[in-house]
């Protein structure tokens, strides 16, 4: 049997960081590259829910929207338009990081922000649009069935501090040790960390948790280094969240530096990428620090030259500067560690 097509969703609910002064002067709000990301995930639904995730996670998560969509696309009634229904009786390969799913009901989800304004948008963002679309069709059941409890007028977790050390939720999540205590261990809840790229995700001293479905909206804008350094001193949330420094690179090569140690062999990852970031280019430092990241494991064959991943424009536009949204994946002989 075919999906059920959810009509009444389109986009997440985010017009309280247009409406609202404070989100509106402190959170990045949803533009051109946030709506062209939707459009990438929505032509990857299909292959997004192949991979069956069981961590997702967007860094510089902002306004929530873009997590909040990818959550809502891997509900599997939920079909984008122009897309053809995935059939729910065809099987389809796993993705699985661990041997049992990282949250009940489904895929965790985690938003990663330095701003802590962004994260409080996020969870609104998330809560309002899952509750409007999703709480007669969806939730209403799964909170009964599985905690005998209401849906939460709250579906975000509290923030963790990058300064508490704290990693994410256990993966070996046990829904049958499920209650009404444990509801941050549903699929539903958006747990919130404040911190800088991947570090606000990792316990000292421990390895980092692998996610299957990476999403990044770098700060992708090409200014002067000093510009960015006197965006973060003098901590102004919004410049510092379009600033990228010298070829708008600063962040995102920090990121994709990072990458290879949190993104599963089987996942994928989305980054937005304008013309002045030097798209080759960009490609072919990630091609490196893979390459790297594989010769680190001990796979010596690895030598310093040639792909090891696939890179994929997903999405472009032109909307006054060439935007466009890539997915990178492992290349199929290195997707099994």
């Amino acid at each position: 049997m075919g999906s059920i097509a959810a009509p009444e969703y389109v986009s997440p609910e985010y017009m309280h960081c247009v409406r609202e002064p404070r989100f509106r002067q402190n959170v990045y709000e949803p533009e051109a590259d946030t709506f062209l990301f939707l459009e990438a995930l929505d032509k990857d639904a299909e292959l997004l829910r192949s991979l069956q995730p069981e961590r997702c996670v967007e860094v510089g998560c902002g306004s929530g929207t873009v997590i909040t969509h990818l959550r809502c696309l891997l509900l599997p009634h939920v079909v984008p338009a122009a897309t053809e229904a995935v059939d729910s009786a065809k099987p389809v390969p796993s993705c699985r990081t661990r041997s049992t799913r990282s949250a009940v009901g489904g895929p965790m989800f985690c938003a990663v922000d330095v701003n802590p304004v962004a994260l409080e948008a996020s969870a609104i963002t998330w809560t309002e649009t899952l509750l409007k679309h999703f709480r007669t069709t969806v939730l209403t059941d799964f909170y009964d069935r599985l905690f005998q409890s209401p849906v939460p007028t709250s579906l975000a977790a509290p923030v963790v501090l990058s300064a508490e050390g704290s990693a994410p939720p256990s993966p070996h999540a046990d829904a049958g040790a499920a209650t009404s205590s444990s509801l941050s261990a549903s699929t539903f809840c958006l747990h919130r960390f404040h911190g800088d790229l991947f570090g606000a995700l990792s316990r000292a001293n421990s390895a980092p948790a692998l996610f299957d479905v990476i999403l990044f909206n770098p700060p992708y804008v090409p200014t002067s280094l000093g510009e960015l350094e006197d965006a973060v001193s003098q901590q102004d949330l919004i410049t510092t969240a379009w600033c990228g420094g010298p070829r708008g690179r600063v962040v995102l090569d920090r990121f994709l530096r990072q990458l290879p140690s949190v993104l599963s062999r089987r996942g994928v990852c989305y980054v937005v990428l304008i013309k002045e970031n030097d798209v080759a280019d960009v490609a072919a430092f990630a091609q490196a620090a893979f390459r790297e990241h594989l010769r680190d494991s001990g796979m010596e064959a690895v030598g310093n030259e040639g792909a090891v991943l696939e890179i994929t424009e997903v999405a472009a536009r032109y909307t006054g500067e060439h935007l466009s949204v890539h997915r990178l994946r492992y290349l199929p002989r290195f997707q099994t560690s």
